[in-house]
């Protein structure tokens, strides 16, 4: 899953613990210091399945 830090929007790869908490992978915190993140939804970047264009 994706995250953005809620202080400067850069984005990471990241995990959801079970207690709801979202940490990046691979590091503690953001380039900019931040440890809060919420999940990037990426949902609408999908490419339709069946249109038909002819």
């Amino acid at each position: 899953m994706l995250a953005a830090c809620t202080a400067c929007g850069s984005i990471y790869a990241a995990r959801q613990w079970p207690d709801g908490e979202i940490r990046v992978i691979g590091q503690k915190s953001c380039s900019c210091g931040s440890t809060d993140f919420e999940l990037v939804d990426d949902s609408d970047d999908d490419p339709e399945v069946g249109t038909d264009d002819g």
